[in-house]
């Protein structure tokens, strides 16, 4: 690159990152679940746990909450995760899959954006074998490297923008140990029922914003070339459980 360009690319690097302070405050993940939990007895009186309005019926995945459960444990945790393993779990949700996590692993990390979510966590699952662990959404520096066996991350990245999800799978590997198994579950617009979602919320996220909990614009091809590119091997691509979505099984790489 000769000086001119050099010179030019810095330039642009700077406008872009001083436009992006004035701009673009970002998907205010937080604040939309810390807001969620707060009103969640509201929005369901009838129920005593936060998460167990997420049944599944949505996604094609089952038609009860007990149906649910039964998939997510007997598909994605029980023929991976043993009594030896440290999981860590990104994106809590209240505790229902931390609470199948537990049936399993030897310990258990809950982390998450959400303060309010992750106390609504430690409600449900109490101290016994789980730690509790506040993201700010960018990093995993928290945790200590090499020092667990098993990710998991369910009914969370739905959520994420495809490049907060490679930018998450950019810092686990670090993370890992032992057996290395993470697994991976995201909405794939490319399925029926993911186009109907995109169809049903794309009117409400215009201008590059959007809502916290609304569902991203993700596919299993996109992850597919994330995880490849970062040299993780993929043992599971599942598209049948959940119709909806796409849930992966892999193993980090060694870092």
């Amino acid at each position: 690159m000769n000086h001119q360009s050099s010179l030019e690319c810095c330039l642009i690097t700077e406008v872009y990152a001083t436009a992006m302070e004035k701009t673009n405050h970002g998907i205010d993940y937080e604040g939309t679940w810390d807001a969620y939990a707060e009103m969640w007895q509201e929005l369901h009186p009838e129920l005593d746990r936060i998460g167990d309005e997420w049944i599944g019926k949505g996604a094609g995945a089952a038609r009860t909450l007990a149906e649910y459960e039964t998939l997510i444990e007997r598909r994605f945790i029980q023929p991976y995760i043993g009594q030896e393993h440290r999981v860590l779990e990104i994106g809590v949700g209240g505790g229902k899959t931390g609470a199948l996590l537990l049936k399993h692993c030897k310990t258990l990390i809950c982390a998450d954006i959400s303060s309010k979510m992750l106390e609504a966590t430690r409600s449900h699952l109490g101290e016994d074998r789980v730690s509790y662990l506040k993201l700010d959404g960018l990093t995993l520096s928290a945790i200590e490297a090499n020092s667990v066996d098993v990710c998991f991350c369910y009914d969370t990245m739905v959520h994420l923008e495809p490049r907060d999800i490679f930018n998450y799978l950019t810092q686990i590997p670090a993370l890992l140990r032992g057996d290395r198994l993470c697994v991976f579950h995201h909405t794939n617009i490319l399925s029926e029922l993911g186009w109907q979602k995109f169809l049903s919320e794309w009117h409400l996220n215009l201008k590059g914003q959007r809502h916290g909990s609304a569902f991203s614009v993700m596919s299993d091809r996109i992850m597919e070339k994330f995880l490849t590119h970062l040299n993780y091997e993929i043992l599971v691509k599942d598209t049948q459980s959940v119709p909806r979505d796409c849930v992966w099984v892999c193993k980090a790489p060694i870092v």
